[in-house]
């Protein structure tokens, strides 16, 4: 029995009092964007919460339900927020004719999929979400099952436009061409508009995800987040650019978009870290555009395969990789999106979630995701770059009085790296938030060494010597100890 106890309270007794020595949190402040994190999660693919909804599921079928659903969801939501993500992102939730993930097969914008529950599950997930302080976000496709009302009815044929390069969905291994709305249809944008205030009404969820935003005129897009914003002011409007778009996205900020996912920029960051000694000049020369913190910053999407499958065709290890691409999508400007399964190096397209996996990268994550919910340089600061040499990266983000301190290492070696004190100022120390690691002014210079493909964050903080907390709890550490196993041996001895 003392054993037992020991081996609970204990754990728990240190973590205490290790948190007791950390450095102190920034001001609490309200939210903003740059802030959130996202964990984008197929609701069938995720977690099977309720067996009762799974008619027609068949895990072998890619192009066939699996079985997760919004009771699923709710039942994971301690662990999506233990890694640290502050917003969920849902794929398409409408109700569909036949699974598709970019919701190509809609059938009904008022119903849910009753493959995921009901409205009333979905209105307590987000219910659940809101409780643990995380905002939920929806996936709104603007297209339509070809065997959708409208497509048959002589009188909405304006509603809709059939073209090449439409989202398609696959049904009997045949290729279906998914009806696009046709937004200068003022019937139609009048409809969308509706939906849209609908479910935030009903369900007071915190924003939507359009994708190829591009391809629809600038006009509904002002129109539509006019209304919708009068909901909620504080609404996220994320739109997706095509692959091909041409970028200004002051143009997309200024028509009331909240964030942009570009591909281009994807497709830079997955060639950057796939294999290791991969320059990241590029990247960083982007990301110190005061626009890129307006980016989502992503190392998958709907136009790519998994990030993993690109890493294991390079004859890389998965978890080498997917550390230092972490690293810079939590501590670079922009918002940082990690599709479900990326925790866990998922591969495949799009399978089931599996939970009983490694549990390494889920850590990692988590050590990423408390720095930057901790501090807010990490999601509001400057970026100054101080080196980069092949892949070898050190940079700060600062804001106001804090600064945080970024080694990346890149490459496949150890690298020494030498950061002299005229780029962060004297008599400093670095306080490791990944590695517990901590570097001090030595000669003149803050000494890096960073193994190949790791990386850690650090804050930077005044060296006043010796830190009289510390030697508090040091001190108090073992006094409390013993008084609290005392307390359990008693306990045990009467019990006995």
């Amino acid at each position: 029995m003392l054993r037992k106890w020991m081996g609970m309270v204990l754990p728990a007794f240190l973590i205490f009092f290790v948190n007791a020595t950390a450095v102190f949190a920034t001001e609490e402040t309200k939210r903003v964007w740059q802030d959130e994190s996202i964990y984008y999660l197929i609701v069938d693919r995720f977690y099977n919460g309720d067996l009762s909804n799974d008619f027609t599921v068949n895990t072998k079928d890619k192009l066939s339900y699996h079985g997760g659903d919004f009771q699923g969801v709710r039942q994971k939501l301690d662990y999506i927020q233990t890694m640290g993500f502050t917003t969920i992102r849902l794929g398409v939730i409408f109700d569909q004719r036949a699974y598709s993930r970019s919701g190509a097969d809609t059938k009904d914008f008022y119903h849910p999929e009753e493959h995921y529950g009901t409205l009333n599950e979905f209105k307590q997930l987000v219910k659940e979400a809101h409780k643990r302080e995380i905002k939920v976000m929806i996936d709104f496709p603007l297209t339509i099952s070809p065997k959708h009302p409208w497509v048959k009815d002589p009188e909405k044929q304006n509603r809709f436009i059939i073209e090449d390069g439409n989202e398609s969905n696959q049904e009997n291994n045949q290729s279906v061409t998914s009806p696009k709305l046709n937004m200068n249809d003022p019937e139609t944008a009048q409809y969308v508009s509706k939906v849209a205030k609908w479910w935030l009404q009903e369900t007071k969820i915190d924003g939507y995800f359009f994708s190829q935003v591009d391809q629809i005129p600038e006009a509904f897009w002002s129109g539509l987040i006019k209304k919708i914003k009068s909901e909620n002011k504080d609404l996220y409007i994320v739109g997706e650019l095509s692959e091909k778009a041409s970028v200004n996205l002051r143009d997309y900020k200024n028509i009331g978009f909240t964030s942009l996912l570009v591909p281009s920029t994807t497709l830079k960051l997955r060639e950057s870290f796939k294999t290791p000694n991969h320059s990241l000049t590029k990247l960083v020369q982007d990301v110190g555009k005061i626009e890129s913190s307006y980016l989502i910053k992503s190392t998958d999407g709907p136009s790519f395969s998994r990030f993993t499958n690109d890493i294991v065709a390079a004859n890389q290890f998965p978890g080498d990789r997917w550390e230092p691409s972490l690293t810079y999508l939590f501590t670079t400007p922009g918002v940082p999106m990690i599709d479900y399964g990326s925790e866990i190096a998922i591969t495949g397209d799009d399978p089931m979630m599996d939970f009983r996996a490694d549990p390494d990268l889920i850590e990692f994550i988590e050590k990423l995701g408390r720095a930057r919910n901790h501090y807010l340089s990490l999601t509001r600061g400057d970026f100054t770059l101080l080196y980069e040499n092949e892949g070898m990266a050190v940079y700060t983000r600062s804001y106001k009085n804090e600064t945080a301190f970024i080694a990346l290492n890149n490459t496949s070696e150890k690298q020494e790296v030498l950061i002299p004190t005229d780029k962060l100022g004297s008599k400093k120390q670095l306080i490791g938030l990944v590695n517990n690691d901590l570097i001090k002014e030595q000669n003149g210079n803050y000494p890096l060494s960073i193994n190949g493909e790791e990386s850690e964050i650090y804050i930077v903080r005044d060296d006043h010597g010796l830190n009289m907390l510390n030697v508090i709890v040091i001190i108090a550490i073992p006094i409390v100890f013993l008084i609290l196993y005392f307390y359990i041996w008693k306990r045990g001895k009467n019990n006995g």
